[in-house]
């Protein structure tokens, strides 16, 4: 059972995948559908920036800032990786490099994403 909280990270999800255009983007039509679908377009922004993201991550954790000791480097790392997967598409999408592995994913489920809220909404 997906609780109240979960369902609120998908609608921030689209709303960052779609920037907000998604009509009854609501927590009461955050379906199974809706999240096998979004579950899909994350898994589809995951592998196609993979190889770039790592690379990109580890310099930033290891040498954007010196740190006192290996314990607090180890400590932001951590922190870093506990971020909401809505930031997470923000960071990408404000890379060059991976907004289009976003972009991609995002046009290509619009429509049924849509379709999934407006059939949990009861519109169809």
């Amino acid at each position: 059972m997906i609780n109240n909280q979960l369902k609120s990270e998908y609608v921030k999800i689209i709303n960052t995948l779609w920037s907000g255009s998604m009509q009854c983007n609501s927590i009461e039509n955050i379906s199974d559908d809706v999240i096998r679908l979004i579950d899909e377009v994350l898994t589809k922004i995951r592998d196609g920036s993979t190889a770039m993201i790592g690379v990109h991550a580890v310099f930033e954790i290891f040498y954007s800032k010196i740190y006192s000791s290996w314990a607090e480097l180890i400590k932001v790392a951590l922190d870093t990786a506990d971020a909401h997967a809505s930031d997470w598409i923000g960071v990408l999408r404000g890379n060059r490099q991976y907004s289009a592995v976003v972009n991609s994913a995002a046009l290509g489920y619009k429509s049924p994403v849509q379709i999934a809220l407006y059939e949990a909404a009861g519109f169809m």
